[in-house]
Order: structure tokens, then C-alpha cells, then sequence
């Protein structure tokens, strides 16, 4: 079972398509039942999915043979040669949390290491899964210098996945805070042109050191969001996690970078171009839109995560009668 950002289940299922012989089982909100038979390397590649675990039953109790059997001939296979392995119970539950421990700890030789694991045993919409270390978004996107409010990267991961990026392809970002998107965006195709803007000194510094970090260029700028540092009709794509009030900006200041920001995605897109904005300030972007020439909405995602139900919007330039 793979879980990602709730409302992105069938993204992920289409990524997990393109991995050796794989079967979907179930798709469901925020998770995807399948059966893989390729290298796990491809797996871990894939950037649309919080965590990977192996399912173990409905009962009070775990379902400990389902872990030795991924051991011998699934998922876990990597952990053959781990001695011990660790593991850390994530039940609420005090009382449930020290039995599984313990049930644990006496069938094998594991240790219960909560704050250094390789399998997270914990619940999942009534039943209990293991969620495998080495597959969590947390080690898969290990490194990243961050702010309380930056992009998580599997939402980000999402976000470029709807804004279909291809090779070559001209990328901005112009609230693009510590990077997370523009890295995303490497991730999805090969010589990109990229370029983002923030006007948080730090963010932007965390953004040139998680570049640097990945050997990744792209042309940062300290500045506000508009006007976009690139001439018209040049940009093949814009995504951006827009300020909506949360944790950064407010209701009032986006009734004045909203507008601004849209005008510039009219300018700058090329007739085939696509934008990909997530807010929480809905009616004020579908309303902005609407007024802004040149530029309508395809397609509306709504998404959850840590509480927040903003929504991902695909923009693209209408066509001349």
C-alpha cells in the first residue's frame, strides 16, 4: 500500500503503471493496493507517494507472518542482511502500543527503536500496515532545507505532475520559497530552464542550497512575485504554491497579488502553455481568472494534507476566435 496526498490516488496509480509488471488493486483517496514485480529503485524513484507499507491485517493484532513473508520475496528483501531490525509502534493507544511491542519483540529478534526505524508499525483506515524506512518520503527527500510552511515534496511531486513537463521546457516559479517545486520539476524531465522568485531572504537561501545540494541551476531572484523577470509568450509552464492565508500573506494582499500574478501568466505563457497554481483562496482565483484576459481554468484538483484543502488549478491560454 502506497499513500500520497489525499485527492492524488490516481496520479500515483498512473506513475505506478510504468514500474516492471505491476498490478492496482485499489485506489482509493489518499492510497493505491498493488502488486509490483520490478526494481525497487524505480519505485523509490517515484515522487507522488508519502509512504510504502506492507499491509497486515485487520485484527487487534498485527499479522507478523505478512512481514517475514515480504522479507524473503517483497518489499522488505533490502532489510535481509539488517541486523537488527528496528521498529517503532505508531498507535495512539498506549495500552495497544505495548502489546504490539511486545508481540513483536518476543517472535523476533527486532529492536524498538522509535526514533531510528526501519519499519513503522501503525494503523491505517482500521487496519495495520508497516511503513518501510527506506521508502518514506522523509528518506526519499532526506536533506531539504526548509521553512514551517514550505511545499512538502510529495505535494509537490503532484503539483509538477499535473503541469505535464517535458524536456526542455521553461519553468517558473515565482513564489518559490525554499525550491521544492523547481526540484520537482528537475526530477520530472531532463534540460529545464528554471527560474523562481521569493521575497523571504532565508527561504531564498535555503532554495540556492537545496540547488546546490542537487547540482540543480536555475535563476534565483530576491523580489515579489511580479512582475516575471521573462519576456512575453516565453514560458512554457508556471507552478507555484500560492500565498493564501494561512501560514503566509492574507485574504487582503492576495485581492492584490492575485490579480497581478495572473496578468503575468497571460503575458508570459506560450500559446501551448500550461500553469499550475494551488490555493486555498479559491473564489478569488476562479473570480480573478474570469476577469483576467487570455487565460482560463481546465481543470480543478481538490487536495488534503496536515488538515489544509487547498485546490490545484490548471491554467492555459484560451485560444484566439
Amino acid at each position: 500500500m502506497l499513500t500520497t496526498i489525499g485527492g492524488a490516488a490516481d496520479l500515483l496509480a498512473e506513475d505506478l503503471r510504468h514500474i516492471g509488471s505491476s498490478r492496482i488493486l485499489q485506489t482509493d483517496g489518499d492510497a493505491v493496493r498493488c502488486r509490483i514485480a520490478g526494481d525497487l529503485a524505480d519505485l523509490r524513484a517515484v515522487g507522488t507517494y508519502r509512504s510504502a507499507a506492507v499491509q497486515l491485517g485487520v485484527d487487534a493484532l498485527p499479522d507478523l507472518a505478512a512481514l517475514h513473508r515480504s522479507r524473503e520475496s517483497g518489499v522488505l528483501v533490502p532489510l535481509a542482511s539488517t541486523k537488527p531490525i528496528r521498529f517503532r509502534v505508531g498507535c495512539p493507544d498506549a495500552a495497544r502500543r505495548r502489546l504490539v511491542i511486545d508481540a513483536v519483540a518476543s517472535r523476533t529478534a527486532w529492536e524498538n527503536r522509535p526514533g531510528s526505524w526501519d519499519l513503522n508499525i501503525t494503523r491505517h483506515r482500521g487496519g495495520w500496515v508497516a511503513e518501510v524506512g527506506y521508502l518514506h518520503s522523509s528518506r526519499r527527500f532526506g536533506g531539504l532545507a526548509r521553512r514551517p510552511w514550505s511545499t512538502h515534496p510529495v505535494l509537490a511531486a503532484v503539483l509538477v505532475r499535473m503541469a505535464k513537463i517535458t524536456d526542455g521546457h521553461r519553468v517558473h516559479d515565482p513564489c518559490c520559497g525554499t525550491g521544492t517545486l523547481l526540484i520537482a520539476a528537475d526530477a520530472a524531465a531532463r534540460s529545464l530552464r528554471l527560474s523562481g522568485s521569493d521575497i523571504d531572504p532565508a527561504g531564498l537561501a535555503m532554495a540556492r542550497q537545496n540547488l546546490r545540494d542537487r547540482q540543480l541551476d536555475a535563476a534565483l531572484r530576491q523580489a515579489d512575485a511580479i512582475p516575471f523577470p521573462h519576456p512575453d509568450g516565453s514560458l512554457d509552464r508556471v507552478v507555484s504554491n500560492l500565498p493564501f492565508g494561512k501560514r503566509v500573506g492574507s485574504h487582503g494582499a492576495n485581492t492584490r497579488l492575485y490579480p497581478a500574478v495572473l496578468q503575468e501568466i497571460a503575458r508570459t505563457l506560450r500559446p501551448n502553455g500550461r500553469a499550475v497554481l494551488l490555493t486555498e483562496d479559491k473564489r478569488l482565483l476562479v473570480e480573478t481568472v474570469a476577469r483576467t484576459k487570455g487565460i482560463k481554468i481546465i481543470r480543478e484538483r481538490l487536495l488534503s494534507y496536515n488538515g489544509a484543502t487547498p485546490s490545484a488549478y490548471v491554467l492555459v491560454r484560451k485560444r484566439r476566435s
